[in-house]
């Protein structure tokens, strides 16, 4: 989701858990996650963090390929 922002209230020992997901659009879905998190307190000035998520193909014409897609995560203090 491009360009969504979210709000809460966080305390400064708290952390920020990212999470990138990617589901292959067919009639028996691949499906990939990763995560990653940040401390809140790593957070004095805007924070950048890539998220990658690795989608392998589990059958048909080519089983074994993998798919790497990779999430950006802009993180700053409002």
């Amino acid at each position: 989701m491009i360009g969504e922002a979210l709000s809460n209230d966080l305390k400064a020992t708290e952390s920020i858990k990212l999470k990138g997901y990617a589901e292959e659009q067919d009639k028996i879905p691949d499906k990939g996650e990763a995560t990653s998190s940040i401390k809140v307190s790593d957070v004095a000035k805007p924070v950048t963090k890539a998220v990658k998520v690795t989608v392998t193909e589990n059958r048909g014409r080519y089983p074994g390929n993998t798919a790497i897609w990779k999430f950006t995560f802009k993180v700053q203090k409002q």
